[in-house]
C-alpha cells in the first residue's frame, strides 16, 4: 500500500500523469523550455502516439514514453529509464530514427528537409561512459572531431543522470534544478518546498497527490509501483549472485580474504561463510 503524499515519477503511471496528457501539457512545456534554452523556445505541443511503427511489414516498432510535436516544427521523445541496460544508447539512437523515417513526403519533389529531433532521456542510474564525469547533464549532437564544432544542429540527445543530481532545496539556482529536483524527491516530499511555491507548481503538486487519484487510478498506481519494486529486486538480486560468485572464484584461487572483498564488495565475514 502506497504511504507516501505524492505519486512517484519514476513509475511508468506516474511519470504518465505527470507529464503525459493535455492536461499536463504546462509542465512539459516549462520543463522542456529549462533544458533547450531560449533558442528552441517552445508556446505549445501536440501529444503524439507513443507507438510508432516501421516503414514495412516485419520491421520492429518503438514504443516511447512520451511523443510530442512542437509549435516551432520539432519532435521531442521524452523516456524514464529506471534500469541499466547494455545497449541503452544504442536504443537512444534507434528510437530516434523514427521521426526522421516518417518526415518523408509523398512524391518525387522532396528536398529532403528534415525536422529537428530532440531525445530527452531520464536516467535513473550512472551512464557507464561517464562514470567519471560529474555532470549530470549530457546534451549530445553529432560533431565534427577536429573541431569540435556542431556537425548537425538538428539531431540533439538530452541524457540526465538523475543520481547525479543531489542538489537540496536551498541549492537550486534555476527552473531546470526546480524541476529535477521535485522528479527526483517527489514521492519523498510531505509538502510542496517554499521555493516551489508558484501556481504552476502548486497545480503540479495538487495532480501529484495519491489522495486525489481514483479507485481504478490508485490500483493503476499501484500495480506500476509494484513492477518497479520487482524490477529492482531483481536487478539487485543478479549484482548480489554476481558478488558471490566472484569471490567465490577467488576464494578458490587463495586469494587473500581482503582482497577478495575489496574486489566483490562483499564483507570478509561473508567471504568466510562462502
Amino acid at each position: 500500500m502506497c504511504t507516501e503524499r505524492y505519486i512517484d515519477p519514476f513509475t511508468d503511471f506516474g511519470f504518465k500523469r505527470m507529464f503525459g496528457s493535455d492536461r499536463c501539457k504546462s509542465y512539459l512545456i516549462n520543463f522542456l523550455n529549462s533544458l533547450l534554452g531560449d533558442e528552441d523556445k517552445i508556446i505549445d505541443i501536440t501529444y503524439r502516439n507513443t507507438e510508432q511503427l516501421g516503414l514495412l511489414p516485419g520491421d520492429r516498432n518503438a514504443i516511447y514514453d512520451l511523443y510530442c510535436t512542437t509549435d516551432n516544427g520539432g519532435h521531442i521523445i521524452v523516456e524514464m529509464q529506471n534500469s541499466k541496460q547494455r545497449f541503452f544508447i544504442d536504443r537512444a539512437v534507434y528510437y530516434s530514427t523514427f521521426p526522421i523515417q516518417k518526415a518523408a513526403e509523398p512524391g518525387s519533389e522532396w528536398n529532403y528537409q528534415l525536422p529537428k529531433v530532440y531525445m530527452v532521456a531520464f536516467l535513473n542510474f550512472v551512464m557507464s561512459n561517464y562514470a567519471d564525469n560529474p555532470s549530470y547533464k549530457h546534451d549530445v549532437k553529432l560533431v565534427d572531431i577536429a573541431t569540435g564544432t556542431v556537425f548537425y544542429q538538428k539531431l540533439n540527445y538530452i541524457f540526465l543522470e538523475m543520481p547525479k543530481f543531489i542538489k537540496c532545496e536551498e541549492e537550486l539556482s534555476d527552473r531546470q534544478e526546480d524541476w529535477l529536483y521535485v522528479i527526483k524527491n517527489l514521492a519523498k516530499l510531505p509538502e510542496i518546498p517554499e521555493r516551489l511555491d508558484d501556481d504552476l507548481f502548486r497545480s503540479f503538486f495538487q495532480l501529484a497527490e495519491v489522495s486525489k487519484l481514483s479507485p481504478e487510478e490508485y490500483e493503476a498506481y499501484e500495480a506500476s509501483l509494484k513492477r518497479q519494486r520487482d524490477n529492482y529486486n531483481v536487478v539487485v538480486t543478479a549484482v548480489e549472485e554476481g558478488k558471490m560468485i566472484v569471490a567465490r572464484n577467488l576464494k578458490e584461487m587463495n586469494i587473500p580474504v581482503d582482497t577478495i572483498a575489496k574486489a566483490s564488495g562483499l564483507s570478509p565475514e561473508e567471504i568466510e561463510k562462502l
